[in-house]
């Protein structure tokens, strides 16, 4: 028969095991949004935006519900060692993704300033990629979260370079599209180089999940980490 701290301990490793698989839904919604809101953006499609907008609500209480449950296992449990590391870890992490679900809010707004509009192909081109590094780079960092494995941080470091020059490439060329053009040409060219701080942003975020999953696994802080 168990004793009662190996009960505890399980009871402890039930919880942490729900809040892991509610973080993964999390990342899979948060994902899905990326998608989503590039697409939206890409298209012009206010339907698709506004339904990105609203499927903010339902990330929204799911990150609430897991914030509620890891204090819980705070004041219940009194996590040690590793399982804090554990702890402390998920709940950095479900801030991060709640942020990058705002950032693709923002995106999705940023449609509906511009509507109706037509995207030149070198900013249908930067945006398209750098919609596809924010969602790549999210989900290699919730696969290493899921995996517990700590080898991505570095990774993630180099991919999130190249979208650093997404981000640059991007703001250049708006401010090329910008210069002697009328008033509504400038507007919505502001509106796109603002655009590229969104996805930056998501990519700093996918960093700090990959660290923090390096922190919970061997205890080492990297030097990547973002604020």
């Amino acid at each position: 028969m168990a004793n009662t701290g190996e009960a505890a301990r399980k009871t402890l490793q039930d919880e942490l095991d729900e809040v892991r698989a509610d973080l993964i839904r999390l990342g899979a919604l948060t994902t899905e949004a990326i998608t989503a809101g590039t697409q939206a953006f890409l298209d012009g499609d206010l339907t698709m935006a506004e339904r990105v907008v609203a499927s903010d609500d339902v990330i929204d209480d799911l990150y609430h519900s897991i914030e509620d449950h890891i204090i819980l296992i705070l004041a219940t449990q009194s996590p040690v060692a590793a399982d804090l590391r554990a702890v402390i870890t998920m709940l950095r992490i479900n801030h991060e993704l709640e942020r990058d679900a705002d950032l693709m809010v923002n995106v999705a707004k940023t449609t509906r300033r511009i509507y109706p509009h037509e995207l030149d192909p070198k900013t249908r081109g930067i945006v398209d990629r750098m919609g596809v590094q924010a969602s790549n780079q999210t989900r290699v960092a919730i696969d290493a979260f899921a995996d517990r494995d700590p080898n991505w941080a570095a990774a993630l470091a180099d991919m999130d370079e190249a979208m650093d020059e997404l981000g640059k490439s991007l703001f250049r060329h708006s401010l090329a599209l910008g210069a002697d053009a009328d008033e509504g040409s400038i507007m919505k060219a502001m509106q796109i180089a603002l655009l590229a701080h969104n996805y930056e942003r998501i990519a700093d975020h996918a960093v700090t999940i990959a660290e923090r999953v390096r922190f919970m696994v061997t205890g080492m802080h990297g030097g990547h980490d973002q604020q």
